[in-house]
């Protein structure tokens, strides 16, 4: 009879329903920030026979959730890093201080004779 035992893997993060802790607070911040898109932009502005309040507000909310996608993809430092390089931001030269290395060949080594190099008829 066979056992079945759970097991936890430490290395991978929480997910609930597909996201993490920190991408559910995102989340939580896109829908407020939506929400406070709506409420600030008044609602007798309208485009055709919607409001520019919710046109704004849901528009808030897609785009941030693009992000919370993306770093799903990819984490935030990776993207963060990524604009910096292309805007050059941060330093992309790096001037290396002398080291010394190490001598290749190492002359301590010996080879030791191969069965190739031997004659076949002696």
């Amino acid at each position: 009879m066979s056992l079945v035992h759970r097991v936890i893997v430490l290395n991978k993060p929480l997910k609930i329903r597909g996201f993490t802790v920190f991408q559910w607070v995102l989340i939580v911040l896109a829908v407020a920030g939506g929400f406070g898109v709506l409420s600030v932009i008044p609602k007798e502005w309208k485009i055709g026979n919607l409001g520019v309040n919710f046109i704004g507000g849901l528009s808030v909310f897609c785009v941030a959730f693009v992000f919370i996608g993306m770093s799903q993809m990819k984490p935030f430092m990776w993207w963060k890093n990524l604009f910096l390089y292309r805007l050059k931001l941060v330093p992309t030269q790096y001037l290396p201080h002398p080291e010394e290395s190490i001598v290749y060949p190492d002359p301590t080594i010996v080879e030791a004779a191969r069965k190739s190099d031997q004659f076949y008829v002696e």
